[in-house]
């Protein structure tokens, strides 16, 4: 039986603000209509039609177009075209619905990509929580963007690992029809790159990027490709394989630049920097982070404070206080609107502005262990707590508080080796 009938003369009875007994007068009996918009019953093609007609709607072709839309809007949302899906979005608020129930949840879930695509902070929690509240109900296909949508969520606040392990689960869904198959399974293996490097998991970094680049040559997707250019040289800069670094960012850079991708060519000069100031080449470094940073001029503030933190840390290790604070005081400054879920940056800038002018101790050490080492635990970034692990055992071996020192070192060193357990 096809309950789909019913549910769009129900959708459209309802939307022409008719009662059942307007719309069945002269054609059916009330009870007969409510049977049919309840899916009891299959009504005859001439009592479709008849309906139809009072309703002034064809019902068929009113629904292929309605799932062609939402078809081209799950589009735009996939490859990331704010503009026109916030376009879409509006179309469909203020003139568009859908009658079939079965695709309701297809487009519920994709709300909560929008409003993730939007940064719309408080639609984006109460979708995911109505969702969440409905989601042992959904198939196959609707599981699988489930999964995918619910790691942009948690990659969104910065909750890498959690997000990683729903793209994996996502993958275990991708044989289920689901729309621009092709397309989805890339831009899945993209994004488990992305979060498995995030969490320094060079060795899933390095499969899924390969694996998503061979894809995006053949269909001379640029923007991606520069994309996946940019992992692979992350993953041979954090295997000391500094020239296919350099080799893989240089070629990302000259693909954004033909794609006209601005963003993009910035942040192949901030990680040319990152591999020059490896090579203890720091006047180049600071190069590449300064035109990183003019690059990114007119990008939002957590794409801004990227270099500035840069060339603060480049500066500060060169002893060049001076110039470290005054990079320090643009990151404070731009970070000021920010919380640490929006950058992490932002503890970062605060730390630095005890190492930079002189540590009150209390202070200091009650920042990093009440405030930035709880927090990484939250989000479960462990190379970043290694790294405040490290600079609070260096004030203490510094202060001449050796045992403290040798007691943080020892903690460090056993959340790095856990780092470097998971990352192949």
């Amino acid at each position: 039986m096809d309950k789909k009938i019913g549910h769009r003369i129900k959708y459209h009875r309802l939307k022409s603000r008719m009662t059942q007994t307007e719309l069945s007068n002269g054609v059916i009996s009330v009870s007969y209509l409510s049977k049919i918009e309840n899916g009891e019953v299959e009504p005859r093609q001439e009592v479709v039609s008849l309906l139809s007609k009072k309703l002034n709607m064809e019902l068929e072709a009113d629904e292929h177009n309605g799932i062609e839309f939402f078809k081209a809007w799950f589009r735009h949302l996939l490859v990331g075209n704010r503009k026109e899906a916030v376009k879409g979005y509006q179309h469909m608020k203020g003139h568009m619905n859908i009658a079939d129930t079965s695709y309701r949840n297809i487009i519920d879930i994709h709300r909560l990509s929008y409003y993730i695509l939007i940064n719309d902070k408080a639609n984006k929690e109460k979708q995911y929580k109505y969702l969440h509240s409905i989601s042992h109900s959904f198939t196959e296909a609707e599981t699988y963007y489930w999964y995918k949508f619910m790691g942009d969520y948690h990659f969104s606040l910065l909750s890498f690992k959690k997000a990683l392990s729903f793209y994996q689960r996502a993958e275990d869904y991708l044989r289920y029809p689901i729309y621009s198959l092709k397309d989805e399974e890339n831009d899945l293996y993209y994004l488990i790159a992305l979060s498995a490097s995030k969490l320094r998991q060079t060795h899933h970094t390095f499969s899924y990027a390969t694996k998503a680049l061979d894809y995006y040559q053949k269909v001379y997707n640029l923007k991606r490709c520069a994309e996946c250019h940019i992992l692979l040289g992350i993953s041979y800069r954090r295997t000391y394989e500094l020239d296919k670094a350099k080799e893989s960012y240089q070629l990302a850079a000259t693909i954004a630049e033909l794609a006209n991708e601005h963003s993009l060519y910035a942040l192949c000069n901030q990680n040319l920097g990152k591999v020059y100031s490896l090579l203890n080449k720091s006047e180049e470094a600071i190069g590449y982070y300064l035109k990183s940073y003019e690059l990114h001029a007119s990008e939002s503030i957590s794409d801004q404070i990227v270099p500035v933190s840069s060339l603060m840390k480049e500066f500060y290790q060169k002893r060049d206080y001076t110039n470290a604070d005054k990079w320090l005081q643009k990151g404070l400054d731009l970070s000021e609107s920010l919380t640490p879920l929006d950058s992490i940056y932002v503890y970062e800038f605060k730390v630095y502005w005890y190492l930079i002018h002189g540590i009150e101790d209390r202070e200091f050490v009650s920042l990093i262990t009440k405030k930035v080492l709880p927090f990484l635990d939250e989000i479960q970034l462990p190379y970043e707590k290694y790294k405040y692990l490290k600079i609070l055992a260096d004030y203490y071996f510094d202060n001449r508080k050796y045992k403290l020192a040798a007691s943080y070192y020892n903690y460090a060193n056993s959340v790095l080796s856990g780092v470097y357990k998971e990352r192949w």
